[in-house]
């Protein structure tokens, strides 16, 4: 074996040796947690809202794969509201930039949820020129759903 390549491959696993190990069965717990906290805050804004007896909020389990995480069971949260179905549909906890994603898919536009790394729900208001990020609350559920849902 080639000398550089011995001295590397040596060099990676003692690194490896003195770095903690990832646990990732509890980072994909704290996901799926994240992600049943966020559709708390949605039922709670929307009961706040007054016009909880118009909406119909449901949970349909589906499975994701994940990169080290492996294949796990994630409720998206349906939001019908008259004719109209808006999904929150969680799509990872691998996700650059942040500890997980949520797609909110309407029939007009998707949106996207980002969670912070102190365990709070952003929008992506926009990505360009700069990416722009807002404190998911009754306000910003309001813009989210005005942006993905028919005029």
């Amino acid at each position: 074996m080639n000398q550089e390549l011995a001295r590397f491959l040596e060099m990676k696993q003692k690194q490896a040796k003195s770095r903690e190990a990832i646990d990732w069965d509890l980072r994909r717990d704290q996901y799926r947690q994240a992600v049943d906290s966020l559709y708390e805050q949605i039922d709670k804004i929307l009961g706040e809202s007054g016009q909880r007896a118009n909406l119909v909020l449901r949970r349909r389990p589906k499975e994701l794969t994940e990169n080290y995480l492996g294949t796990y069971s994630i409720d998206d949260l349906i939001l019908l509201i008259g004719d109209e179905q808006v999904r929150f549909s969680p799509c990872g906890r691998n996700v650059v930039g942040s500890a997980g994603r949520v797609d909110v898919l309407g029939d007009r536009a998707t949106a996207i949820l980002v969670l912070g790394l102190e365990s709070d729900w952003y929008w992506v208001a926009s990505r360009q020129p700069e990416l722009k990020t807002v404190r998911l609350d009754e306000s910003t559920l309001a813009d989210v759903l005005r942006l993905v849902m028919r005029d």
